[in-house]
């Protein structure tokens, strides 16, 4: 059954990026929002696979038959897939689309409650620069990897860096889009959406694993995501409260062999979502998991057919009413 990847004309990046994205190496990131999204889970994915040797497909289009993989925020509100199609969802930080048959998800926690459903990883950041290792046991530059709205209010307030800066000694920045790659001067990442006890479902740990890769130290929050793929305490730090993020930011500052232990332990864990890593398992989705999905839904009769949606319809409405917690 013939693999199609979906992304509108709207969401593609300009004619001379496409080489590169089309390769799994992208250069630059135009587009804001879901045309991001979609080029980061659409055509960079549908890249990587093809630079590998997959015989995968991209289209402006959904065909009328095969295997077609699409974000559901490109899906409007009201559509129906054609009929000799197998539709997969990518949900990202959306919502699952009720004319999908199949949902890739980014979080395993989200993954064990959405039923048919997978969890993928997210891509790690293309072009990584890892922490320079000529800044030896410095820890100095303290960064978040991110859009601000995505960082706790009291993190965000500049009373937290400048107290970091006057105790410690330790400048906190946030980086801008143009340096989401560059963890060369990073000696810790912070990334803690806010205090509590929130899950975030549909957030993933992309944070958690650039970090990991850049070997870097991290100190997330709550985040289902990080709990699932990481160990806290381990190969990273979990702090639900501002008070929490200043013991960590203190114990890493004052012990540079805990410091080492946390980032050996990232680094250990990283190979599970390299980018050869992620590779793979999207090699074995499309190959057995997915197909498998397919087969048993085109065997079925119209009354198991239209069952399966009924069910898929139903499990959908109830993930929905879960909101974006």
């Amino acid at each position: 059954m013939q693999i199609h990847f979906y992304m509108p004309e709207s969401c593609l990046p300009p004619e001379e990026e496409m080489p590169f994205w089309l390769a799994g190496n992208p250069r630059k990131f135009e587009l804001p929002g879901k045309a991001s999204t979609a080029q980061n889970w659409i055509l960079l994915t549908c890249g990587h696979l093809r630079s590998a040797g997959a015989d995968v497909s991209l289209s402006s289009k959904i065909p009328d038959s095969g295997i077609v993989i699409a974000l559901t925020g490109n899906l409007p509100a009201g559509y129906r897939a054609p009929s000799g199609t197998f539709l997969v969802g990518v949900v990202a930080d959306g919502l699952p689309h009720p004319a999908c048959h199949f949902h890739v998800v980014q979080n395993e926690v989200h993954a064990q409650r959405l039923p048919r459903s997978l969890f993928l990883p997210h891509w790690p950041q293309p072009g990584l620069i890892p922490r320079d290792p000529g800044r030896g046991d410095r820890f100095e530059n303290l960064v978040f990897y991110g859009d601000p709205p995505n960082l706790a209010p009291e993190l965000r307030d500049p009373s937290f860096a400048e107290n970091l800066k006057s105790r410690l000694g330790i400048s906190f920045q946030i980086a801008g889009s143009a340096d989401w790659h560059d963890y060369s001067q990073t000696d810790c990442v912070l990334a803690v959406r806010e205090f509590g006890q929130r899950p975030f479902l549909r957030k993933p740990a992309t944070k958690l694993y650039n970090a990991w890769l850049a070997g870097a130290p991290f100190i997330g929050g709550s985040d289902s995501a990080f709990s699932a793929d990481g160990r806290h305490g381990v190969d990273f730090l979990r702090c639900t409260s501002i008070r929490e993020v200043d013991d960590a930011i203190r114990s890493l500052h004052e012990s540079p062999d805990f410091r080492h232990r946390i980032v050996a332990a990232g680094r250990e864990a990283s190979g599970r979502f390299a980018p050869w890593s992620t590779l793979a398992r999207w090699r074995e989705a499309l190959e057995k998991i997915i197909p498998g999905a397919a087969a048993a839904y085109f065997s079925n009769h119209r009354s198991g057919k239209f069952l399966y949606e009924a069910t898929q319809r139903t499990s959908i409405a109830w993930d929905r009413l879960r909101g974006f917690s």
